[in-house]
């Protein structure tokens, strides 16, 4: 995956609650190049988790538009979280960051219709013109890093200037081992995550053990 990358990629960003799940959900999508998650919506200059300021956890998706649409993503987005549901505090906002004009357009107008089907009441925001802030490294494939095997073994295919935050693999077995992802599809993936045997059924144990995305809800962590 990491050797094939698309010749044309888009960009967009989600806030979800705590990254973490989302940086999983959105990576386990066919048609998502990779993940990476940060702090954006506010205006503190240089946000750290210590120090987040007014800012939102976020994260940006990078996509191929031939094989994922914007508005796709945005039927993840109000599929994995409860509109009505109130953040416990500024940092865990749910919001839409479009990166350009066309997907602020389709992100309003997303905003309205969920906004009509709970009669105005929902806490979900669309916030436009929005800097990106990249989290620290340890944020980055939260749930992979649990599995040292799995990332010892990305690490090593990838050269050494190529963080394992920006690998496309890793965004993809970061979704099976967060349980968005289906063990069936590793049939496929097997060959595009480059990974052995061994490994393989690693994600595929943990994939096993989920529901998948269909039962999530995007929260604050415990």
């Amino acid at each position: 995956m990491d050797r094939t990358l698309p010749a044309k990629t888009a960009q967009a960003a989600f806030a979800l609650g705590c990254f973490w799940g989302p940086d999983a959900l959105f990576g386990a999508q066919d048609g998502v190049v990779r993940t990476t998650v940060g702090y954006a919506g506010g205006g503190t200059p240089t946000p750290t988790y210590e120090d987040i300021g007014d800012h939102i956890e976020t994260v940006r998706v990078t996509y191929d538009p031939a094989q994922r649409s914007y508005a796709d993503l945005l039927d993840l987005f109000w599929a994995a979280h409860d509109p009505v549901r109130a953040p416990l505090k500024r940092q865990y906002q749910p919001a839409l960051l479009p990166a350009t004009d066309a997907q602020a357009e389709q992100a309003r107008a997303s905003h309205d219709e969920a906004a009509a089907q709970h009669d105005g009441a929902i806490s979900t925001k669309v916030i436009e013109a929005s800097t990106f802030h990249r989290a620290e490294a340890y944020h980055q494939k939260y749930k992979l890093r649990r599995y040292p095997a799995l990332v010892e073994a990305f690490e090593a295919m990838l050269p050494a200037d190529a963080p394992l935050a920006d690998s496309p693999a890793a965004a993809l077995a970061n979704g099976y081992v967060g349980g968005y992802r289906a063990p069936e599809h590793l049939d496929v993936d097997r060959d595009r995550l480059g990974l052995p045997p061994n490994l393989l059924e690693v994600l595929r144990t943990q994939a096993t053990r989920h529901d998948g995305w269909a039962g999530y809800i995007a929260s604050e962590p415990d």
